[in-house]
């Protein structure tokens, strides 16, 4: 039988390339080398700190065991 699709699919770990800040908080700087959580939101990208984006994926995750919960009742 085969795989149902992930909701995941635009979600990704890289590094920077170059410096900037995260697309959450502005007073969070991504530097060089430093791993991001990266979204694509069609063409274009927006890429978080690793300490935002680990809130972001926790409060997520949070929000599909929610779901999966919904859909065993």
């Amino acid at each position: 039988m085969p795989r149902p699709k992930s909701i995941l699919q635009r979600v990704e770990v890289d590094e920077a390339k170059k410096a900037h800040n995260c697309q959450h908080n502005a007073a969070h700087r991504v530097m060089s080398g430093d791993k991001r959580l990266k979204v694509s939101d069609g063409r274009s990208n927006e890429h978080y700190c690793a300490t935002c984006a680990i809130d972001i994926i926790n409060r997520d995750i949070a929000k599909l065991q929610e779901m999966a919960e919904r859909l065993q009742r």
